[in-house]
């Protein structure tokens, strides 16, 4: 398996990200060719130092997969909503499971 995480900073408007964000852009991402599983989440800190706003964590069979899922037309537009809910960006990860 391989996940990608998807970390967003905290908006200017959390209200107004929440609800665009669970209504439009997940619904969006869910179709992501390829994609076995994902979820959200609105992480706090436990120790010291800021948590995400947001984090977003989506599992693909492997590398290559989640590549071609990013860069189908779907991708794609998952990609250019990103400004409609976090106009300060998001920051991308991705890793092989492991364990």
């Amino acid at each position: 398996m391989h996940c990608l995480t998807v970390l967003y900073p905290t908006p200017d408007d959390p209200a107004a990200f929440k609800s665009y964000y669970v209504k439009t852009h997940v619904p969006l991402a869910k179709q992501l060719p390829g994609l076995r599983s994902c979820s959200f989440g609105f992480p706090a800190a436990l120790g010291p130092g800021d948590a995400p706003f947001c984090i977003f964590q989506a599992l693909f069979d492997s590398a290559e997969a989640m590549g071609q899922a990013l860069q189908s037309d779907i991708g794609r537009k998952v990609a250019s909503d990103v400004p409609n809910y976090s106009p300060k960006g998001a920051q991308l990860l991705h890793y092989a499971v492991e364990g």
